[in-house]
């Protein structure tokens, strides 16, 4: 690809993340970065073991997080905890929106349709910080899935096991990742051996993270909303009983999810293999186990599904608009 087109496509991923982390960050106030304040409180939590169930067993963001501040430390850079957070996430948000980029031209779509691509994703993105600190794991969690969908689009599929390994460490959301294997290895028709074996090593490699995880740390409270006794139906009917719930996923995932089902018949076999595979397990298991209106826990089916989806029935649109085009 042209070197001038990886520069544009850099720089506007840059500008795209900044843009996203100052929104969170003025979303939170710069007061949450304070010492002794709630951003540095969870940062605690996780070093002394005590963060709560699922937070403490996400040990790749803290021990990030742990680098990055020691780092600004060192450095001598004023208020160095919050510098060193905001560094981590917008780096983050940066290598997603490169990635979903990449990810984009891969599957097939226009040069111009990819950045419309991550403007799409940058605006879902800045509306996402609904009842969160700044932490970045639902983030990376884009950065895992975006990575594993490129390494088998590239026909590196093998590369999709060490990414799983980081990718458990990261967040425990990440278990549906081998499930993109055989996704990605039946689109074109019967799933061979060889996809069954990397696939199963990968859920290996989640399985074996998340027992040892909870094996390494103490037992650990479970954080659910105020009033709610436990995830299941519990949380569903949390979930349900909310207009908080249509308002946020609205903000973040705007009209596009509609325009991804409306252009089914223009995706390519691939996209709609990752579809089945991801969406509809991820929105059955976030509506009986999560708070839906934290809806930056719909990030990645909005990224690997719903925002190329969406851009295809534009391009198709758009080619046969240029078609009927009078001469």
């Amino acid at each position: 690809m042209n070197r001038r087109v990886w520069l544009l496509v850099v720089a506007a991923s840059l500008l795209c993340g900044l843009f996203t982390t100052y929104e969170h960050v003025i979303a939170c106030s710069m007061a949450y970065f304070a010492p002794g304040a709630e951003q540095q409180r969870l940062y605690l939590a996780m070093l002394d073991g005590s963060a709560g169930s699922p937070l403490q067993y996400r040990v790749l963001p803290a021990g990030l997080e742990w680098l990055f501040v020691r780092a600004s430390g060192a450095a001598g850079l004023p208020n160095h905890f919050a510098v060193a957070v905001i560094a981590l996430r917008a780096l983050g948000d940066t290598t997603a929106f490169v990635l979903a980029w990449a990810y984009f031209r891969k599957l097939g779509l226009s040069l111009p349709n990819a950045f419309i691509g991550i403007s799409l994703l940058a605006w879902g993105m800045s509306y996402s910080h609904h009842n969160t600190d700044l932490r970045f794991d639902s983030y990376l969690d884009l950065v895992f899935y975006l990575g594993a969908a490129l390494c088998l689009l590239h026909g590196r599929a093998p590369w999709v096991l060490p990414l799983m390994l980081l990718a458990a460490l990261n967040r425990e959301t990440s278990g549906l990742i081998p499930f993109l294997v055989l996704a990605h290895a039946g689109a074109g028709g019967p799933i061979p051996r060889r996809a069954f074996a990397l696939a199963a090593g990968a859920l290996a490699i989640w399985l074996a993270v998340f027992a040892g995880l909870r094996w390494a740390f103490p037992p650990q409270r479970l954080i659910v909303p105020e009033g709610v006794t436990g995830l299941g139906w519990p949380m569903l009917a949390y979930n349900a009983g909310r207009l908080l719930t249509p308002i946020q996923l609205f903000a973040v995932l705007g009209f596009v999810p509609l325009l991804a089902l409306a252009g089914w018949r223009h995706w390519p076999p691939v996209l709609r293999a990752f579809a089945w595979a991801l969406v509809p397990a991820w929105l059955v298991i976030h509506a009986f186990a999560a708070v839906v209106a934290e809806a930056r826990l719909f990030l990645v089916p909005q990224a690997l599904v719903f925002v190329p989806g969406a851009l295809f029935l534009a391009q198709a649109s758009g080619g046969a608009a240029s078609r009927s085009r009078p001469e």
